[in-house]
């Protein structure tokens, strides 16, 4: 999968970042995709041969961002009546780093808030697991991450699913 210079890509852990270069690293002395973190400016090298394995990709495109949203637009999933398993269960879910698997925790989180109402420990769950749902949104619209706030908000609730 070949990545262009200055191109922003996602890190399942690290969020968005910015290709710098192509290097070889000078211990491992394998060819890496040296990425810079937009939000610490870390510098991470991933090696080529593992793009895959890191999951490594490109911002969301539209049918990307549209598969996103249909994501949210969905019924809830059945979930674990026991709190500690659920909140496992979406902690588990959430580090996989993958939007799609992370849209469906939002919206189960957030029909859960309009149904019954959220512990701390699951309101503070959603606040954290929005945060790369809003950074995707945002870079793939090009607005900024209040505007990215509002459309998932906007679509989340036109879905019906709040009401």
């Amino acid at each position: 999968m070949p990545f262009s210079e200055g191109q922003v890509l996602v890190h399942p852990h690290h969020g968005p970042a910015v290709v710098m270069s192509y290097q070889t690293h000078p211990r491992m002395q394998k060819d890496c995709i040296v990425l810079e973190v937009r939000s610490s400016r870390l510098l991470v090298w991933v090696p080529v041969d593992q793009v895959e394995h890191v999951g490594l990709r490109p911002v969301l495109d539209s049918a990307g961002l549209s598969a996103l949203f249909a994501v949210l637009k969905a019924p809830a999933d059945t979930e674990d009546p026991q709190w500690s398993r659920r909140y496992k269960d979406n902690s588990e879910k959430i580090a996989t780093g993958d939007p799609m698997v992370i849209a469906a925790v939002v919206r189960n989180l957030m029909l859960r808030d309009a149904d019954r109402g959220l512990s701390q420990a699951e309101r503070e769950m959603l606040r954290h697991a929005r945060r790369p749902l809003l950074t995707e949104i945002s870079l793939s619209l090009g607005i900024s991450e209040d505007d990215a706030g509002g459309r998932l908000d906007a679509v989340w609730s036109s879905s019906g699913a709040a009401a």
